[in-house]
C-alpha cells in the first residue's frame, strides 16, 4: 500500500484507516473485497465479483489478489493459533527456536 498510496508512513493502522484515505476507486474496491474476505469469508457472493470488474480488475487480477488476501488469512490464523506474534524480531527468533 506505501508504493500505491505514495505515503510511506503507513502502518499496521491503515488496515482499518483505509476508508479515510483518497484512494482510486480500484484500490477502494479491491480493499473493501480483502475486508469482507477477512472478516466474513461466507458472505463474498458474484455481486462482490461484479464490483472488482467494475472498478476495473480483470480475472486474472481477482483470481490473484483472492489467493493473496487468502494466503495472509491462513497465516495469520496459523500465527494466532501457534501463540506467535504477529510480527517483528520476536517471530523470527521464536520461529529459529522452533526449529
Amino acid at each position: 500500500m506505501r508504493r500505491l498510496t505514495g505515503l510511506e508512513h503507513l502502518d499496521h493502522e491503515f488496515a482499518t484507516t483505509w476508508p479515510t484515505y483518497d484512494l482510486d476507486t480500484k484500490t477502494r474496491a479491491l480493499l473493501g473485497y480483502a475486508k469482507k474476505l477477512t472478516e466474513a469469508p461466507a458472505t463474498i457472493e458474484d455481486s462482490d465479483f461484479d464490483l472488482l470488474r467494475e472498478a476495473g480488475w480483470d480475472e486474472r487480477g481477482i483470481y490473484q489478489a483472492t489467493s493473496l488476501i487468502s494466503f495472509f488469512n491462513f497465516s495469520g490464523r496459523m500465527e494466532a493459533a501457534s501463540g506467535l506474534p504477529m510480527d517483528g524480531q520476536q517471530l523470527g527468533d521464536q520461529l529459529v527456536r522452533m526449529l
